[in-house]
């Protein structure tokens, strides 16, 4: 399960400078990785895990993933991330290049939020995730008397149905995804700019039984919408790129990474040799969560990732040109449970190219953990899992600062 938490993402918005100016694309591509504080301790390299309600976001054959701690046939889970972010004194969230140019200077926020929703019956999944995430910059007059005090506010919508072929083994999934951005000024409620836009995604996630490793690909189409123009003048494009992302994910140690799914009604039967009886479940969900609680906890995963991403045209709070070519995203994060049954540590780092004419890549380093708390079942609804955890996780890089934290269900 996922609760709350807190990060700092980038997003990048333009306001044409006049009514009679040329239309230019609005880029909405993303360089800083966001998302829950698992994929951002681990660097952003995901793709091939997937797994829970962070996952829908991420691949859309996030939803065919069975956890090892779910064994009904019908299961569901719910995830909530709340985020805002303003920790530097200059911060450049949209890697412009310079806290000390122009364009980067005064103080910009970054609020983010998403909801996902997890259902499946048996090795079929059906996810849905909602991004939101609402940027604000505030700067000097620019030139040409480019005034810069908007806020963005961007939102993403995924719906992905998919199975596990092979009794789980590889999975499939495909759906849509949608897309909604307004512009407004920092200062006030009005609605200068708004449009919405549809693409699509598939994805696919080998997991072998026998083996302690996971490959996967995720593919996830363009989105061009228009954005409407002021008094009948024709409107800018908005362009949400293409996206490719590889991955592979390897586990060390005894504990299994991908175990097959067995659920408490099928192991009910075999207890009953014919219609299971409560008793007969009862029996089989407590034998499950015993296997479960005896299974080898100590781990150590290593998970990498490769994102391409396509650039756009001009865009910017600063008027900035987008880099019109393919860009490459490499990550690498590390995962373990170093105190069995209290304490997972993470570590990840990730390269994020320059996405504006005139700015600068820059490396990510990236870390978080989760610790078990107190036990609390809410009057029964967590039973058997019914210890909660704390997770925190961090992500550094020149003129960036992001933290995340989040309670959950410790497993």
């Amino acid at each position: 399960m996922t609760a709350l938490s807190t990060i700092a993402p980038g997003a990048a918005a333009q306001s044409d400078s006049n009514a009679t100016a040329q239309p230019q694309t609005v880029d909405a591509v993303r360089g800083p990785v966001n998302g829950g504080t698992r994929r951002i301790g681990l660097g952003g390299a995901f793709v091939a895990l997937a797994d829970g309600t962070q996952g829908v976001a991420i691949n859309p054959a996030s939803p065919a993933v069975r956890m090892p701690y779910s064994w009904t046939s019908w299961d569901y889970g719910f995830g909530v991330d709340v985020a805002v972010g303003t920790w530097l004194p200059k911060n450049d969230f949209y890697n412009q290049g310079s806290t000390d140019a122009p364009q980067a200077s005064g103080k910009s926020s970054a609020l983010f939020g998403s909801v996902a929703l997890l259902l499946n019956y048996q090795h079929l999944g059906l996810g849905v995730s909602a991004e939101a995430q609402r940027n604000s910059a505030a700067a000097g007059a620019q030139p040409q008397g480019i005034d810069t005090s908007f806020a963005a506010n961007f939102g993403l919508v995924h719906a992905s149905l998919a199975y596990g072929f092979l009794d789980g083994q590889l999975l499939l999934g495909v759906g849509p995804r949608f897309v909604g951005m307004t512009f407004d000024r920092s200062s006030g409620s009005s609605s200068l700019l708004s449009t919405a836009g549809v693409g699509y995604e598939a994805g696919v996630i080998a997991k072998p039984i026998v083996g302690q490793y996971r490959a996967a690909v995720a593919i996830k189409s363009p989105i061009n919408a228009t954005l409407p123009g002021a008094d009948g003048a024709p409107g800018s494009p908005l362009h949400v790129p293409w996206e490719v992302a590889l991955g592979f994910a390897y586990q060390f140690g005894a504990r299994p990474l991908n175990p097959p799914l067995q659920t408490a009604e099928s192991l009910a039967r075999q207890y009953s040799k014919g219609t299971p009886t409560e008793a007969d479940m009862k029996r089989a969900e407590d034998r499950l969560f015993a296997n479960y609680e005896e299974r080898q906890r100590f781990y150590l995963l290593v998970s990498s990732e490769l994102s391409i991403i396509q650039g756009g045209g001009p865009v910017g709070v600063s008027g900035a040109t987008a880099l019109d070519r393919p860009v490459i995203s490499p990550r690498l994060g590390l995962e373990s449970e170093v105190i069995p049954h209290y304490l997972r540590l993470r570590a990840g780092s990730y390269y994020e190219p320059a996405l504006l004419a005139g700015s600068q890549s820059r490396v990510h380093g990236t870390g978080g953990f989760d610790v078990k708390l107190f036990e609390w079942s809410i009057f029964g609804l967590l039973d058997p899992f019914d210890y909660w955890q704390l997770s925190v996780a961090g992500d550094g890089a020149r003129a960036y600062l992001n933290t995340s934290f989040s309670i959950g269900i410790w497993h």
